[in-house]
């Protein structure tokens, strides 16, 4: 081999690994824009939730998807792994009642951002609602219940919150 091949096979090599390096670190950060969930108020079985006398947080225990782990079943909040902008919706579901609502708020770091509210005497509620929110590494997004109202679920999971990474920023 001759010294302009050896040159060139070092310059080729090292490029090489260059895109292997590169490549390697789009697949990394790949992973972590894999944010979504979405679950269903309960796991098992059926009830009401509510009324109660001040607002109340809603913790989603029925997880059917949960890609990045970024939503805690065991509390019900959403935390954002990376800036960048989300899109929420949430349902929720009940029964009509001479007194009470069925409804939720979507709260961002303490703030409510977004009501899902439906009011009928009877016959059944479904209150929906849907947001995109631009989020910082470390904030938190759950649902909290309106206080005096009341929500159903069941089998069915008919009471849903959901949300998924849009784009980083």
């Amino acid at each position: 081999m001759t010294s302009a091949q050896t040159e060139e096979l070092i310059s080729v090599k090292t490029r090489a690994n260059v895109t292997e390096n590169q490549v390697e670190a789009l697949k990394k950060e790949g992973e972590v824009k894999r944010v979504a969930f979405s679950a269903s108020l309960f796991d098992s079985g059926e009830g009401t939730f509510g009324p109660f006398n001040t607002n109340t947080p809603l913790v989603f225990r029925h997880v059917v998807a949960n890609i990045g782990n970024a939503y805690n079943p065991n509390t019900g909040v959403f935390t954002a792994p990376v800036r960048g902008t989300y899109h929420f919706e949430f349902y929720v579901f009940g029964y009509g009642h001479p007194s009470h609502p069925t409804a939720a708020w979507l709260v961002k770091n303490g703030e409510h951002i977004f009501m899902a509210f439906e009011y009928q005497t009877n016959g059944l509620t479904n209150g929906s609602n849907g947001v995109s929110l631009l989020l910082e590494v470390g904030d938190v997004v759950f649902l909290r219940q309106s206080s005096n109202s009341r929500i159903y679920d069941n089998q069915n999971h008919h009471t849903t919150f959901s949300g998924h990474l849009l784009f980083t920023m």
